[in-house]
């Protein structure tokens, strides 16, 4: 039954990846709401998947980097959905189906990951873990705004004021999506960060992976971009490509722990 529901799962994304892109790209006034449709339905075949996932009911599926991700993923289609209905940004779902999409099928992996560890119950860990999940959807959601941000200006910048450039939200709009979701994310992260170093000396341990310096990297790339917005005053392009960079860096923490869990040592 889970292997079914993974890919009817899967499928419902792709399926609102093709519309979400058709409707960016080609605009198509056909049934407006059936890309949200059907990311909602994928949305829902997630959830369902996520509560058989569940080791009992009412706890999160956080046991190992398989599950992490899938959490992952369905948190950011939700931060979507909340931003949708705040900003009135549905379009955005182009970039953020895929995303989801991606993640969805990096859990399905999973097979290959070892557990984050035999003491997940910890409640710091869990802590950690959870938070960090957060951050990781505040600032997927901040690189999809940055993506869309550079789309967008560079419509502008060849003066193609019609397709794409008329359905995007304006650039005023996606920085202040970006700049709300780094200033959520940022917390989170730090949070993350603290409660992971308390667990590691609680729990005995000493030594430094790859993985860590990352997070270390991402966490400093986000300060230093809300460091520049408000004491510099950047906006716009360079907050874009710094939050985009800084995204970039907290996945190649997931993929650090992924080949930690599988052997590899990072």
């Amino acid at each position: 039954m889970k292997a079914g529901l993974f890919i009817a799962t899967a499928a419902l994304y792709a399926v609102a990846c093709v519309l979400y892109l058709f409707r960016l790209t080609r605009g198509s006034e056909k049934a407006p709401g059936a890309p949200g449709t059907v990311f909602v339905a994928a949305l829902g075949a997630h959830l369902a998947f996520l509560l058989l996932e569940s080791p009992t009911p009412g706890d999160l599926p956080i046991a190992d980097i398989s599950q992490i991700l899938s959490v992952s993923s369905f948190g950011i289609g939700i931060a979507f959905l909340h931003a949708s209905y705040r900003f009135d940004v549905t379009i955005l779902g182009a970039y953020v189906a895929p995303l989801s999409h991606m993640l969805f099928l990096a859990a399905g992996l999973g097979s290959s990951y070892a557990p984050v560890s035999p003491r997940v119950e910890s409640a710091m860990l869990s802590l950690h873990i959870v938070a960090n999940i957060l951050g990781l959807v505040a600032f997927a959601l901040a690189f999809v705004a940055g993506v869309a941000y550079m789309v967008q200006e560079g419509l502008l910048r060849r003066r193609q004021l019609t397709g794409a450039f008329q359905r995007l939200p304006s650039l005023g709009v996606l920085d202040t999506i970006g700049l709300r979701s780094v200033l959520t994310g940022f917390p989170l992260l730090t949070f993350g960060m603290v409660t992971g170093t308390f667990w590691l000396v609680r729990s005995g341990g000493s030594q430094f992976y790859v993985s860590q310096a990352l997070g270390l990297i991402a966490w400093a790339i986000f300060a230093a971009v809300i460091t520049l917005r408000v004491a510099a005053g950047w906006q716009g392009r360079k907050a874009a490509v710094g939050t985009m960079i800084g995204f970039l860096f907290t996945l190649l923490v997931l993929v650090g722990y992924a080949v930690r869990g599988s052997g590899g040592g990072a």
